[in-house]
């Protein structure tokens, strides 16, 4: 059920996931649509976030991992109640997050078309990209609309989002293993003034007030035929980052404290404003 407020249609009663985790040695979710060279994303992507707390949702509720009846998979299927996701470097990690690409030789030749002298083509040089940061703390806060998801599913998603948020293991690739530290659970607070934020936020929806404290990183918006394999190019815009004004484009280092953001015809769902925990979404 939505409800229409300030001129902003709202889920009746979100529930706002988040988890603070850390990281095993780091993760690798490179960009989509990208062959030859991969380079790796410094923080998991909005559709990355998704996935870690579907991969929990599918093992409570006996999901395949493809192959549902109305949704490809259980990411879809989460993806379609999600209001917002996002994720951001804990203030208090001991550990930057560094991307960096390493070469690696790839066997070329059952790819290739007959050639008298194959020999020199055989191998080929491809730059595959990772972020590094053992040990290195990050949060991850995802708001889903409760009422239609526990009408898609027929559980209580409340009831689900305590077991969810501590159940998360891998961030990417199932290599991306990660623990969970503490989580938070509850219906956030709305609002549609000025909010502080740890987690990174889409450039069309929240503007930083202080640009010296964020970096702006290119990435995908959750569309849902990301997940099913429709969309071969997904919708890119770039996403404010809270860091250091130390870091780089690949170096993050922990902000401070966190970034106070303007909403943009959007509304702020905030789950615990002290630590920053909050995420602007569109009005749905």
């Amino acid at each position: 059920m939505l409800i229409a407020e300030g001129g902003l249609a709202r889920a009746l009663k979100p529930v706002m996931i988040v988890s603070k985790v850390e990281l095993a040695w780091g993760f690798s979710v490179r960009y989509a649509g990208l062959s030859a060279a991969q380079p790796s994303l410094p923080l998991p992507p909005p559709t990355t976030v998704i996935g870690f707390y579907a991969e929990p949702l599918a093992r409570l509720l006996g999901l395949p991992e493809y192959g549902l009846a109305k949704h490809c998979s259980p990411a879809g299927l989460l993806a379609k109640y999600t209001l917002g996701a996002a994720a951001g470097l804990d203030p208090e990690s001991p550990v930057a997050i560094s991307a960096h690409s390493d070469v690696t030789r790839v066997l070329s030749l059952p790819y290739q078309r007959k050639r008298r002298d194959w020999e020199p083509y055989a191998w080929s040089v491809q730059a595959l990209g990772a972020a590094y940061g053992p040990g290195a703390r990050l949060y991850l806060g995802i708001v889903v609309d409760a009422e239609g998801l526990a009408r898609e599913t027929g559980v209580d998603a409340e009831e689900l989002a305590e077991p969810i948020a501590w159940a998360g293991w891998r961030l990417g690739s199932k290599e991306g293993l990660v623990s969970v530290l503490e989580s938070f659970v509850g219906e956030p607070e709305t609002l549609e003034k000025e909010f502080p934020s740890i987690l990174y936020q889409e450039g069309d929806v929240a503007t930083p007030l202080t640009m010296g404290s964020v970096k702006t990183i290119t990435m995908w918006r959750p569309e849902l035929g990301v997940f099913c394999g429709e969309v071969t190019q997904p919708t890119y815009e770039e996403y404010f980052v809270p860091t250091s004004p130390y870091s780089t484009q690949v170096l993050l280092l922990p902000p401070s404290k966190p970034v106070v953001f303007k909403p943009r015809d959007s509304v702020a769902y905030c789950l615990d404003t002290d630590r920053g925990l909050c995420i602007a979404a569109k009005g749905v």
